[in-house]
Order: structure tokens, then sequence, then C-alpha cells
């Protein structure tokens, strides 16, 4: 719902600037960077990703329940007995005896009505014995519904999910992590469009300035009281002036461009930062470093704690691999034809239970991914204490720049006010004619010199108060 008014109030917002400029606050390109951009939508999809993989591990803890159906169609029928079978005196068949005594031979031969007679006779015997183990497997059906509960596999399923809890913590981290590097970009480029804006009110007063005391020079040229030196100087001030103004505005549209462009807005339209805002302002006063408090806060440790986590968890996965396994499994199981009945043509189910064991003994390759394991995770210590020593010289520095950037910044208005002064002294002083043309200019130069690195001293604390939140973990992603 959130993201919906966002987006209204972001079209809305384009189709009025035909009428008027957009006005925003800095609150407002916050919301629309965090919500309209494409890489935010694409942080979210990873957490959605991470977190339903973390859940497909959390299922293997549950049994898992299958059911199978197989139709199988053969072209001859299967017998439990051979066509026939070896006696002592030859061998019996479907086609009766074959004798491999001599003398038997004998008695067939000097008898041979009586001999096919018994032949028949065992011939038929035997077939209808033959016929009786005649399995029909022509058509076969078989069905089954099972149950299988891992009972130990090493750890595998416990550290599995550890890994996966981590990685949907990574995910999280570094979609926050973007979040906190777009309101850094936002930020820059909003103070930036304001500091611009400020340059370019400065160089119309400027402007204007040169340009009066143009008149005032014409004039006094015209009475006797300036040369044309004098006049060409003021004129090449006015000359510097007009370009110094032309600069600050093709800026100016630039950085709008810029800030069109991160909150997500077309870069043709007309916006207008909200006059509220005070570039000089500066919402902290504590600039104390708290290092264990930042070191909570920094997204890189919490990535590479994860990070160390997984290397844990892939330590425990490894040596699973030497572990026993138990599995417990339990079926049901129909058939057609029957196996419990002489495979007669009907259906018949049967359950059945049982639990399999397997137990590694020689398996060096675990062993040697046990300890590459072991040595990833070291890697990953050894990264994490790099990182905190970056983190508390990085936190350190971002507060001294703070407080360099106050002093600079007070230092600045300072000889503002000073430069302010000198140039209404230098206005009356030219008024009454105690001055020259060239005295008041320089007057003037110095006022515009003091005002510009006034703005630039106030847009340096400002970059310097977001860089340092964004070090000490203390910049809010969400209002």
């Amino acid at each position: 719902m959130k993201r919906i008014i966002v987006v209204l109030t972001v079209v809305l917002s384009v189709g009025w600037v035909q009428a008027q400029p957009v006005v925003l606050t800095l609150d407002s390109c916050r919301n629309m960077a965090l919500h309209s951009t494409l890489k935010s939508r694409i942080d979210e999809e990873n957490v959605l990703a991470a977190k339903y993989a973390r859940q497909a591990v959390t299922a293997r803890f549950f049994p898992q329940v299958s059911a199978n159906g197989v139709y199988l169609w053969n072209s001859r029928h299967a017998y439990l007995m051979s066509q026939s079978i070896p006696t002592q005196f030859g061998s019996m068949g479907l086609n009766g005896l074959t004798y491999k005594n001599p003398y038997l031979q004998l008695a067939e031969q000097l008898f041979p009505e009586t001999a096919q007679a018994i032949n028949q006779t065992t011939g038929a015997i035997y077939g209808d014995i033959y016929r009786q183990f005649d399995l029909d497997l022509t058509h076969v059906m078989v069905g089954q519904v099972g149950v299988v509960q891992p009972v130990y596999v090493g750890g595998r399923i416990i550290f599995s999910h550890k890994m996966a809890r981590s990685m949907e913590r990574i995910a999280q981290i570094n979609a926050h992590k973007n979040k906190t590097d777009l309101v850094v970009e936002v930020e820059e480029a909003y103070w930036r469009v304001l500091s611009v804006q400020e340059k370019q009110r400065l160089a119309e007063r400027y402007v204007a300035l040169v340009r009066q005391l143009e008149q005032e020079v014409a004039l006094a040229q015209e009475e006797g009281l300036a040369t044309s030196a004098d006049m060409l100087q003021v004129k090449m001030a006015v000359s510097d002036a007009e370009s110094s103004l032309a600069k600050a505005q093709n800026g100016l549209i630039l950085s709008k461009m810029a800030l069109c462009q991160v909150v997500g807005l077309p870069l043709t339209t007309d916006i207008r930062p909200d006059d509220s805002a005070q570039l000089d302002s500066v919402s902290l006063t504590d600039f104390s470093a708290d290092l264990e408090q930042i070191k909570s806060h920094r997204e890189e440790l919490q990535l590479l704690g994860e990070l160390h986590n997984v290397a844990k968890s892939g330590v425990g996965l490894a040596a699973a691999g030497l572990q026993p396994n138990i599995v417990a499994s339990a079926n049901y199981v129909i058939t057609n034809p029957n196996v419990a009945d002489g495979f007669k043509k009907n259906f018949e189910g049967f359950f059945s239970a049982g639990v399999a064991v397997n137990i590694p003994i020689a398996h060096a390759s675990d062993i040697l991914a046990v300890r590459a394991a072991k040595h990833k995770a070291k890697t990953v210590e050894l990264q994490i204490e790099e990182a905190q020593q970056k983190i508390e010289l990085q936190a350190t520095q971002s507060a001294q720049k703070v407080s360099e950037a106050s002093r600079q910044l007070v230092a600045a208005k300072t000889a503002l006010a000073h430069s302010e002064e000198i140039l209404r002294y230098a206005q009356d002083s030219y008024a009454e004619g105690m001055l020259t043309a060239t005295d008041l200019m320089k007057a003037q130069t110095a006022w515009n010199k003091a005002y510009s690195e006034e703005i630039d001293a106030a847009i340096a604390l400002r970059m310097a108060e977001i860089t340092y939140k964004k070090h000490t973990g203390k910049l809010e992603v969400e209002n």
C-alpha cells in the first residue's frame, strides 16, 4: 500500500509539473528512491528467494511422503519351473522322459510302444505341473505410498538449515546496505542541488552588483570623474559575473537531472528543493565514535559475521560425510497380479517398514574436505579482524572530518560577515567619493568569494555528516 501511494504521488507530481515546479523535500526524495527503483525491487526478490530456500531446508526435518504407480506390459508369461529337469536316469519334461542310461535306452528300443506311452503320460503329468507354476505377467500394475524419515544423517540437515538461515540474513543485510547506499546517494544529490541553487542566487546578486556599478561608473565617466580604464575594468567584471552565472545555471540543471535520476523521476522534470531545507544545518550534535556500537551497526561486519556462520556450517556439513546415516521408511504397496495369493489377477496390498544404516569407513575425500572448510572459516575470521580495524579508522576519520568541517563553516561565516561589513563600508565610501571603482570592485569580489566559500563549507559539512552517519551506522533508512 505504501508503494502504491508513493507511485501515485510521483505520477501526480509529474503530471502537475507542466503547471509549476515539483517541490521536493529530502524525505520525499528518500521515499521515492526506496520504493520506486528497480534495485529495491531486486533486493526484495532476493530476500524472498532466500526466505523460501531456508524454508525448503527446514522441510527436510519432516517426513517426506510420496506416491508412485507403475504399469508394465510383457509379451510372455513367467514360469517358475523349467521345461525339463535332470534326473538320475536322464531328464523329465514336457516331452516326456529322455534316457541317458544305456540300459534304459536299449529298453526303449526293444519296447517302443510301451516307452511311447510312458513318455506321453509323463509329459502330460509334467505339463500339468508346469502350467500350475505359470505366472501371467502380461499386465503388471504396482502402486506405492511411502514415508521416509531421516533419523540421523550426520548433521547434514541441521547444518544446511543453519547455512540457509545465514544466507537469508545475508540477503536482508545486503538489501539494507543497498538502501543505505541509495539514501546516501539521494542525500548527496539533494544537498548538491541546494548548494548549486545557492551558488546561482549568489551569482545573480553579484551580477546585479557589478551591473549597478557599471551604471554608476558610466555616469561618473560622463561627468569626468572616471576614466575609460575604470569602465573597461568594470565591464570585464560584468562579463566574468555573467559567465559565472551561466555556469551556475547549467550546473543547477545538471544537478537537478542527477537528483531526478536517483529518485526515479523523468530527467526533464522541473523540481525545486523545499525552501525550508537549510544547507548549513546539522542534525547531529554528538560526533563521538562509540566503536563497539559502530561495529554492531556496520553492514560489512554483519555480512562477514554471517559469512563466518556459513563457513562454520560448511565445516559441519563436510564432517557429516564421516558420520553414520540412519533413515527409516514405511510403505504400503498394492499389486496386480496378487503376489500374496499365487499371482492371481486381482489387487492386493501390504505394508512394509525398514531402517537403512550407512557407516563410512574409509573416506579420505571427506577428511580433506573438512580441513579445507576449516581453513575457509579461519580466512573469514581474519577478514573480520581486518574489517574491524578499517571500520575503527573510518569512524574516527569521519568524526574528525565533521569536526573540521564544522570549524571551517564557522570560519567561513565569520569571513562572510567581515566581507559584508567591508562591502558596505566600500559602497558608502565610493558614494562619498573616497574610494575608486577599482577598490569597490575588490570589495565586491572579496564578498563574492567569501559567500561562495561559505556555501562550499556548508555543503562540505553536509557531505561529512552523511559520510559520518554511514560509517557509524547512524543513517536512518526508513522514516
